[in-house]
């Protein structure tokens, strides 16, 4: 009996994806930072998507395309609500998430979509995109850390980091992404895959299964999430999910909708316990239109001389509340979290500060604080959208507030971290951030970005750490237009921190960097 439990997940998927059959629709992970997660979330807090689907990150390009059905479909009266110059915004940006994902939304049979003769295509090689950033950076320091920008180590001097993008769908069986890296400094040049792998679908069965890298995102943090982010370099994952909300069988379908996402990975060998297994799973539930709840669960076990939890014990300490490991009796490592997100529609009806509003918390427990957790992890946050009712200016705030004892376990020295860096919220334990965006962004021309953040780190210590951090972007759609080169994004960025009590000693610092990045698409 143990064996077949053992195998089970195993042997159901290999005959599972041998009985696939015509209808199957894989595709590719939508980037991380694609531009097309903002859009979906704007139209969410506008009732124009379904809210269902925020939450977890990457998603397919076949699950961003049934996003995008939804919007299609809640925006056909949308005219009557919405101004004349709100009106032209949306649907500028709509056509914008049509064209870029066309072919997935022929596939699933969005009539809207169909342009050329004939069904969807069985064999898909795309064009390559390319991404090249180059950066000076002005430190105090020898290097410093890039936040979320998958583990990318800056240093003092001119860094480059260049990746090139390919994808590909074979057939109706499975579709594969590859994208090599090579992140050059003045002193270093590493040449590597920055994400990559194959993933398997058969929406009859409303499924995914990936292998591959990838970095994961989840709950409606835009600064930070408490589990994951894209902080760390890429994770190499075994990864399944869902393509579209289900629910519940029977009487408990009225409950409402649900969004799952599990995976397992392996950390890497330089850490105190090399080699060690890291799971975790996330649910979404959304009972009602305006409301959305996020529960996560992480487990790090196993590793060179420490015991793996077999698959047959593994359910047990995979629950959403901490097993016997809470309190430093057991080796594995536990870190759950839970979010809430709650879209206010058509503000400006009463108060003309801004169209819709999105208010979200996220909170979060580490078994180092015992069975029951009791120092827990915080983040409050809101989105305003078309802020005094101009279009494509948005508002965000965010805070977020870490104890001394998260990501960190009494066997796992290296604590919740891959590469050395923290996997989830950028700041790390024993920290608190505040954080305010000001977005301008007008489709097809132009945007801007300018986000400031105070962070205090090591509030235990004499010496607490300041941060004060100004980023300032401004980013340019087609810019090489009038150069007959088409697809072609331009970013250009600054980024300054002034930094007190500098590793919480008594010094100071002061960072500069300035940079360029330049997307094209062949």
């Amino acid at each position: 009996m143990y064996t077949l439990k053992k195998y089970f997940f195993l042997i159901f998927t290999i005959v599972f994806f041998i009985l696939s059959d015509a209808y199957a629709h894989p595709s590719v992970d939508v980037p991380l930072r694609h531009w097309s997660y903002d859009a979906i979330e704007k139209l969410a807090i506008l009732d124009l998507a379904d809210i269902a689907d925020i939450g977890i990150r990457p998603v397919s390009r076949i699950k961003m395309a049934h996003m995008i059905k939804a919007v299609i479909e809640k925006s056909s009266e949308y005219e009557l609500d919405f101004g004349w110059g709100e009106q032209e915004y949306l649907e500028t940006l709509i056509d914008n998430l049509i064209e870029e994902f066309r072919e997935e939304l022929v596939t699933i049979g969005v009539e809207v979509a169909s342009i050329r003769d004939g069904g969807p295509r069985q064999y898909i090689l795309k064009s390559p995109e390319l991404n090249v950033e180059k950066v000076y950076s002005k430190l105090d320091s020898d290097s410093r850390l890039f936040e979320n920008k998958d583990g990318w180590e800056l240093k003092d001097g001119f860094n480059i980091r260049a990746k090139l993008r390919l994808w590909a769908k074979a057939a109706n069986f499975f579709a594969i992404s590859l994208t090599p890296g090579l992140r050059y400094s003045t002193d270093d040049t590493d040449a590597t895959i920055e994400q990559g792998g194959i993933r398997l679908a058969h929406p009859a069965f409303n499924m995914e299964l990936s292998l591959g890298r990838t970095s994961m995102w989840w709950g409606p943090g835009f600064n930070g999430a408490l589990l994951m982010t894209d902080n760390a370099f890429p994770l190499d994952v075994i990864r399944w999910n869902n393509i579209y909300p289900f629910r519940l069988p029977f009487l408990l379908k009225k409950l409402g909708r649900f969004n799952a996402q599990f995976f397992v990975s392996r950390l890497e060998d330089k850490r105190t316990i090399p080699n060690a297994f890291i799971t975790g799973w996330r649910l979404d539930y959304t009972p009602i239109g305006f409301l959305k709840f996020g529960f996560g669960h992480i487990l790090m076990h196993g590793g060179e001389g420490v015991k793996k939890l077999g698959f047959a014990n593994y359910w047990s300490s995979a629950s959403l509340v901490f097993s016997a490991a809470g309190g430093g009796t057991e080796t594995e490592n536990h870190i759950i979290s839970g979010d809430l997100q709650l879209f206010i529609r058509r503000v400006d009806r009463f108060l003309p500060i801004a169209t819709g509003i999105k208010l979200y918390t996220e909170w979060g427990g580490e078994d180092e604080a015992g069975n029951v957790p009791t120092n827990l992890a915080s983040i409050f946050g809101a989105y305003f959208t078309d802020v005094f009712k101009i279009p494509g200016f948005d508002g965000k705030i965010e805070f977020a507030k870490l104890n001394s004892i998260w990501y960190t376990h009494f066997k796992y020295g290296s604590g919740y971290t891959h590469k050395g860096n923290f996997i989830g919220h950028r700041i790390g334990n024993d920290s608190e951030e505040i954080a305010f965006t000001a977005i301008f962004n007008m489709p097809n021309e132009y945007k801007m970005n300018t986000t400031f953040s105070h962070q205090r780190r090591g509030l235990g210590n004499a010496n607490v750490e300041t941060i004060n951090e100004l980023r300032v972007e401004f980013g340019a759609f087609d810019a090489l237009k009038m150069y007959n080169m088409q697809n072609v994004e331009v970013n250009v960025f600054y980024e300054f921190e002034d930094i007190d009590n500098y590793n919480n000693t008594a010094d100071s610092a002061r960072n500069h960097i300035i940079g360029v990045e330049i997307k094209r698409k062949f």
